[in-house]
C-alpha cells in the first residue's frame, strides 16, 4: 500500500515522520510571524538616541542634526538622551542592557568597536552585546604644528623627527582617543620617535600648542578648522584616504610622504544585540532616507566638516570589525596601555 510518509519503528510503535516535521515547521513559522509583524509596524512610538558625551561637543552636534532627520523619515520623534561618563563606557553598557526592540539607539564612535583593545577589564563585547545598524559619517584627524616649527610637509616632519629622535612632542585629547591613535599609527609607519603628552580634552592641548610648549598636536579636523583659519597652528596633513572638501589644499598624510597611511574613524548608530534583523534593516533604511537629501548633506558637511555616509547592518558590522582590527594593531605596535 502506498504511504505518503516513511514509517519508523520505535519500541514496537509506528511513528510517522512527515506530520511531525510539518508540526515543527508550523511552530517555527508561528515564532517568526510576530517578529515580522513587529517589524512591519515599527516604529510605533517615540525613540531615543543615547549620546555618550555631555552637550557641546561633536557627538552632541551630530546627534542634534540627525535626530530630527531620522524622526521625520520614520514618522516618530527621536529624543536625544545624554548619558556621559567613563569616557563613553556608561553609555555603551547602557545600550547593551536595553530591550532589543530598536527603540533605543546609541550614537557610537570607533572606540566602541575597539573597546577590548582600549579598555582594561571590560566585560562588554562590542560584537556580542551590540547590534551595528548603520554608519552616519567618517571623520578625519589633522596633524598640526606650531608655526615656529621648520616643517611645511609630512616629509619635512619625518626628516626632522629622524634627525632629532625624541626631541619633538605632540599633544592629544587623551590616551586612546582617536588623535592619539592617529599619531601613534603615523609614528609606527614612519619609524620615528615623538613623545606623547596626553591632555584632558582638546582645549588644554590647544593652549599649549598655541603657546609653543609642545611642537605638535593632533585633533578632529572639524574642531581644528577655526584655529587653522586663525593661523595659530599649521596643518601638515589629514588622516583620511582622500583630502577633505573643507580643507582641499592640505594633502593627506599618505600624499605628504607616508604612502599607505589612512585612518578614517566613524560614527554609527547601534542598538542592543538581539534586535530582530528586520527591525535593524528598517531602522537603517530610515537613517538613509533621513540623511540622504542634498540639503541635509550640505548642512551636515558645513556644521560637522565631514560628509554623510550611511550603509546597511551587514556592511556596518564588517566596517566595525575592520576598525577594531586596525586599532588593535595600532595599540599593540605602539605599546599603548589600556586604561
Amino acid at each position: 500500500m502506498h504511504r505518503m510518509y516513511p514509517i519508523l519503528k520505535s519500541r514496537g510503535r509506528s511513528v510517522t515522520r512527515g506530520p511531525r516535521r510539518l508540526r515543527v515547521m508550523a511552530m517555527l513559522l508561528a515564532c517568526l510571524l510576530p517578529c515580522a509583524a513587529m517589524a512591519q509596524d515599527y516604529p510605533r512610538k517615540a525613540m531615543r538616541l543615547i549620546v555618550r558625551a555631555p552637550p557641546g561637543g561633536t557627538d552632541d552636534l551630530i546627534a542634534r542634526l540627525i535626530s530630527p532627520a531620522i524622526g521625520k523619515a520614520v514618522g516618530q520623534q527621536v529624543i536625544v538622551d545624554y548619558r556621559p561618563g567613563a569616557g563613553g563606557l556608561l553609555a555603551w553598557e547602557y545600550i547593551a542592557k536595553q530591550p532589543p526592540d530598536g527603540y533605543t539607539m546609541l550614537l557610537a564612535a570607533s572606540g566602541l568597536a575597539a573597546i577590548k583593545s582600549l579598555r582594561a577589564n571590560v566585560t562588554l563585547d562590542p560584537f556580542r552585546d551590540i547590534g551595528w545598524v548603520s554608519q552616519v559619517t567618517s571623520f578625519m584627524l589633522v596633524l598640526l604644528v606650531h608655526p615656529s616649527l621648520p616643517t611645511r610637509s609630512i616629509n619635512d616632519l619625518i626628516a626632522l623627527a629622524r634627525k632629532r629622535p625624541g626631541a619633538l612632542s605632540y599633544g592629544s585629547s587623551g590616551v586612546g582617543a582617536t588623535p592619539h591613535l592617529a599619531v601613534e599609527y603615523f609614528k609606527a609607519m614612519a619609524k620615528v620617535q615623538i613623545d606623547h603628552i596626553p591632555y584632558k580634552g582638546a582645549g588644554p592641548m590647544y593652549l599649549d600648542l598655541f603657546s609653543g610648549r609642545i611642537e605638535m598636536g593632533a585633533a578632529v579636523l572639524g574642531a581644528a578648522l577655526p584655529h587653522i583659519g586663525s593661523g595659530k597652528v599649521r596643518p601638515l596633513g589629514v588622516s583620511g584616504a582622500k583630502r577633505s572638501t573643507q580643507l582641499p589644499e592640505i594633502p593627506t598624510i599618505a600624499e605628504g610622504g607616508l604612502p599607505g597611511y589612512a585612518f578614517d574613524p566613524f560614527y554609527a548608530i547601534v542598538v542592543a544585540s538581539g534586535t530582530p534583523p528586520e527591525i535593524m534593516a528598517r531602522l537603517a533604511e530610515g537613517i538613509a532616507r533621513g540623511m540622504s537629501p542634498p540639503e541635509f548633506r550640505a548642512q551636515f558637511l558645513k556644521m560637522v566638516a565631514s560628509e554623510v555616509a550611511v550603509n546597511a547592518p551587514a556592511q556596518m558590522l564588517e566596517m566595525a570589525r575592520k576598525e577594531a582590527d586596525l586599532i588593535d594593531t595600532i595599540v599593540r605596535t605602539a605599546g599603548i596601555k589600556p586604561e
